[in-house]
């Protein structure tokens, strides 16, 4: 009984209350609808595959479907970062479709960028070789410094330099890294941008890592390659993942190293991938079975394949998207966020440097102060600092302190400065039934006795065995004018070959002693005048007695003048080379006067198509008609040199060459392996005045075909053919070491 009167009071209190309460009035005000839900999208990693994230991003614009945060990891976090940025796919197309790739993830600072003395490194040692000397003999910490990817970012993200808090974006972000230090998953969400993006996309190996304080970051697919985590952890109600997916591999798909590595490397993300793929609302699933993660070329294709992907799912979208009226709010609401203007600076502050280099660098960049800033000649100031040697990478951002803006620039020494060990190696078959070996490295101490200066010492080992060291000192921190004292000693064959039968064998002996006085005019040119002295005297190994055999002391004034404005230390296939040097030889074995003797080179190469160039060469030299001068000057014969002659055939006091030749570029190497591999052909024309064999061996006007296959190593280039030239000079020849 008493229960029933209580479930009586429960129903009929609320109905009496019910009953008191007035009608609703027609004219009251409708009642709010309800908040729409949050959408997060979470873009996964996966290198050039990354791109597809702007097809899906284009799509969810054109269907009206908002995005309130967004995550990514490597490729996606860069996609995802300058999105939450404000940037818009369309922005984001154009800005792949205008990128020079090869340039941003396929290598270093650009040659023509880089100074004239590492030119000149590079030139010597053609390889992609260069060794820490700290603490033993190691390699660097990845195959790219990452300087040029850096630009990119530091300039798309500059206008917020100063958010700290990436909520504070038009759209919050997070991207994820690893941390190599303590081994775990890191989340940005605040911090520089700039630094953050770095990163995301520091793949190990590829990339050098980013290093904050303690912490040594690296990309963070190898722990969170899709991290719908982060997404859910900002507060979205619904999580989308877009999920790359690639061809799945079989057995004979895997032959070799880079197929194996590039492999195990995808089976690590895949095993993380799931976890965010199993905490998604929605996942989008795009197909790139057809591309790879370095096909960064082919980047339309990839874009459309997101845009397909996301169409695909348009029925399970569709009820997320905003009337116009709700997505032009959405627009408006997230535009008062964005951000485009650049404050002016009123400092220059330099970070990561010795007090001295900071102070050297600080009024090199002091023309940027109190004016707009000039992003393309900053950009190109930095990347020429990095060329000097000394930095891996050098950023900027913007910065404030006391009430000013200033310009912030971030460098990164070297971890070998301010030593280097530069290996290379030389193999030359260009006679049947002989190979010689040479093993070289420059060894390099930079700043020795002030900013700039230089100590570099080469060693050569094998057919030649030499030492040789010079001390480069600039007048100040900041001057063209330099001094350079060198001195060096060397014993080496000197062969002389008729057509491919060896005639004689000669050991050379040679010490000098000099110092030059010399002008850099900037990174391309350099004018030196100095003085030389030593002993010479070669000796009759094998063979007939085709040279007097000579010993005693010579010297001479110098002359030279060098430049290169060419785009590759290797395989140049754009710019001009020029060099120029004349002696006048006080005294020389064998001499019986004082003589003068001049050398010209010069190199042209043109591009005319994307894999198709043309090159000219020129050479010639004089002693302006003096013939007593103990030794024949110049020789002609063998790689470069008449290639179908045989080695030193041809020697005189006067000579010219002319070669002109094609190259086609076949396909690219793995990064790990080399740059690519050409075929090449060439014609040489040629005269050696005054050659005691002309008439017997060689025609007037001696003269080849050549052509072969040149594989850009990372050990150097290497040249297989063969040439076929005038009376009867014909051979087959290989060749590793410098070939322009």
């Amino acid at each position: 009984m008493r229960r029933s009167l209580v479930v009586f009071l429960l129903l009929a209190v609320p109905c009496a209350l019910r009953a008191q309460q007035p009608a609703p009035q027609p004219a009251q005000e409708a009642a709010k609808p309800a908040a729409r839900p949050k959408i997060g999208i979470a873009l996964e990693g996966g290198g050039a595959l990354g791109l597809a994230h702007i097809g899906v991003l284009e799509w969810l614009e054109q269907h009206h479907i908002p995005v309130d945060y967004v995550a990514g990891t490597s490729m996606g976090g860069l996609v995802g970062g300058f999105y939450a940025s404000g940037k818009s796919p369309a922005e984001l197309r154009k800005l792949v479709a205008e990128l020079d790739w090869d340039a941003t993830f396929g290598g270093d600072i650009p040659y023509s960028e880089i100074s004239f003395r590492r030119k000149e490194d590079q030139r010597a040692y053609p390889n992609a070789l260069l060794l820490r000397l700290r603490s033993g003999v190691t390699l660097p910490a990845g195959l790219n410094t990452g300087q040029q990817i850096g630009l990119l970012i530091e300039k798309e993200t500059l206008p917020y330099s100063n958010v700290k808090d990436f909520d504070a974006l038009p759209i919050p972000f997070r991207c994820v890294a690893t941390d190599l230090v303590s081994g775990k998953q890191v989340t940005f969400r605040d911090g520089p941008l700039a630094e953050a993006l770095r990163a995301t996309i520091s793949l190990p190996g590829v990339f050098n890592p980013v290093r904050l304080g303690e912490h040594v970051y690296v990309d963070g697919g190898l722990l969170d390659n899709l991290p719908t985590d982060a997404v859910r952890q900002m507060g979205a109600d619904i999580v989308i993942a877009v999920h790359l997916q690639k061809k799945k591999p079989d057995a004979e798909s895997i032959p070799s190293l880079i197929e194996v590595l590039d492999r195990s490397i995808d089976v690590v993300l895949s095993e993380n991938e799931l976890r965010g793929l199993a905490n998604a609302d929605l996942v989008i699933r795009v197909d790139l079975a057809g591309y790879t993660s370095s096909e960064y070329k082919r980047h339309e294709g990839i874009i459309a394949q997101g845009l397909e992907a996301a169409q695909e799912k348009s029925r399970l979208l569709a009820p997320y998207a905003l009337d116009d009226a709700a997505w032009a709010e959405y627009l408006r609401e997230r535009a008062t966020r964005e951000r485009h203007t650049v404050p002016v600076p009123q400092f220059v502050e330099v970070r990561g440097a010795d007090p001295d280099t900071q102070k050297n660098i600080e009024s090199l960049l002091a023309k940027y102060q109190g004016r707009p800033l000039d992003i393309r000649k900053l950009e190109a100031d930095l990347t020429q600092l990095t060329g000097m040697g000394r930095f891996d990478q050098a950023g900027y951002r913007m910065t404030a302190s006391e009430g000013r803006d200033g310009l912030l620039i971030d460098v990164h020494q070297k971890g070998f400065t301010p030593r280097t060990l530069q290996p290379g190696f030389e193999l030359e078959g260009s006679e049947t039934g002989e190979a010689n070996f040479t093993l070289g490295a420059r060894l390099t101490f930079l700043d020795v006795g002030g900013y700039r200066s230089e100590w570099r010492t080469d060693f050569l080992f094998g057919s030649q065995y030499s030492v040789h060291t010079e001390y480069f000192h600039p007048f100040t921190a900041a001057s063209q004018w330099f001094l350079a004292p060198e001195i060096g000693v060397g014993n080496s064959a000197y062969k002389i070959y008729e057509k491919n039968d060896p005639l004689a064998e000669y050991r050379v002996n040679r010490a000098a002693l000099g110092a030059d006085l010399g002008y850099a005019f900037g990174r391309f040119s350099e004018l030196r005048v100095g003085y030389e002295a030593g002993y010479y005297s070669n000796k009759l190994r094998i063979g007939a007695p085709l040279l007097p055999t000579l010993n005693g002391a010579w010297s001479a004034a110098r002359l030279r003048y060098r430049t290169d404005w060419t785009d590759d230390p290797e395989i140049p296939r754009r710019g001009l080379r020029i060099e120029s040097n004349f002696h006048w030889y006080a005294k020389s074995p064998g001499a019986s006067e004082s003589f003068p003797v001049l050398e010209l080179r010069t190199g042209y190469f043109q591009p005319v198509s994307r894999a198709n160039s043309f090159f000219l060469l020129s050479s010639g030299g004089t002693t302006f008609g003096l013939q007593q001068t103990g030794l024949p000057q110049f020789t002609l014969g063998g790689p470069e040199r008449l290639a179908a002659y045989g080695m030193n055939e041809l020697r005189g006091n006067q000579y010219f060459l002319f070669q002109g030749g094609y190259l086609r570029n076949l396909m690219d190497l793995p990064p790990f392996f080399g740059k690519k591999i050409y075929f090449t052909a060439q014609y040489e024309l040629g005269k050696m005045y005054g050659a005691a064999n002309v008439g017997r061996n060689a025609a007037r006007l001696p003269d080849d075909f050549s052509g072969g296959i040149l594989v850009e190593t990372a050990f150097g280039p290497i040249f297989l053919g063969g040439s076929v030239g005038d009376s009867g000079h014909q051979k087959w020849f290989f060749r590793l070491g410098r070939v322009f």
